[in-house]
């Protein structure tokens, strides 16, 4: 009985401390997967707009925590919008998006300067006023934002960085895991960004190389994103 009792206990604290990794481990796994879902979604619109010649939407919409692509098709009506696709997103007390954390000092070092990404009220039918980040895939290469209305009208060219990132339990406003995503509006290249806390000051945001599904091959495709 006492073998029993002692093989019983070490099951069981071998047990907690296994889903006590686990569960951390999971949350932190989720910032990675955000990202590169957001990634995929902005390459596939990227390639669209190039390939079939139409503007394509990308809308990240924290209101309904979702990310959607969207066809623009004839771009002076906007009833004739086609979803593409949706991804759902993560509740915010767990990968949040809408700002840079403030134990982060500075963003990763584009050679065009680019703003933190812009959330506001959306202007488009399928997220009208929620809280959304707009980016427009135009068919010359170039992304706009939502612009003044519907159909986008006086859109302006947008290079943005879109910071996600998991908040400290301690304090919600600080990170855990920190990746970043960098569109820049002039060629639409999408860059995918890792924060290292332990590297140096000059070098803690490092170009991951990872791409999604229509990004070309993970390794050694240092143009993939371009």
């Amino acid at each position: 009985m006492i073998e029993v009792v002692v093989v019983m206990s070490v099951i069981l604290i071998m047990t907690a401390a296994s889903l006590f990794y686990m569960n951390n481990q999971g949350r932190l796994f989720k910032t990675d997967d955000e990202a590169l879902q957001i990634v995929d979604v902005l390459q596939e619109a990227r390639q669209r707009s190039l390939t079939q010649r139409e503007t394509m939407r990308v809308e990240i919409d924290l209101t309904s925590k979702m990310a959607r692509l969207i066809d623009e098709n004839e771009v002076t009506s906007a009833s004739d919008d086609v979803l593409l696709k949706e991804v759902n997103l993560y509740p915010s007390t767990e990968v949040r998006l809408n700002a840079r954390p403030s134990n982060i000092n500075h963003s990763p070092p584009e050679v065009l300067a680019s703003a933190t990404a812009d959330f506001r009220m959306s202007v488009h039918p399928f997220s009208a006023t929620n809280n959304v980040c707009t980016y427009r895939f135009l068919n010359t290469g170039r992304v706009v934002n939502a612009g003044e209305n519907a159909t986008g009208n006086n859109a302006q060219l947008k290079s943005e960085t879109l910071f996600i990132w998991s908040p400290s339990k301690n304090n919600p406003n600080e990170f855990e895991v920190a990746r970043a995503i960098t569109v820049v509006g002039t060629t639409g290249a999408i860059r995918l960004w890792e924060y290292s806390p332990n590297s140096n000051e000059s070098n803690k945001w490092q170009d991951s190389r990872r791409v999604s599904s229509y990004g070309g091959q993970s390794q050694g495709n240092t143009n993939s994103l371009y």
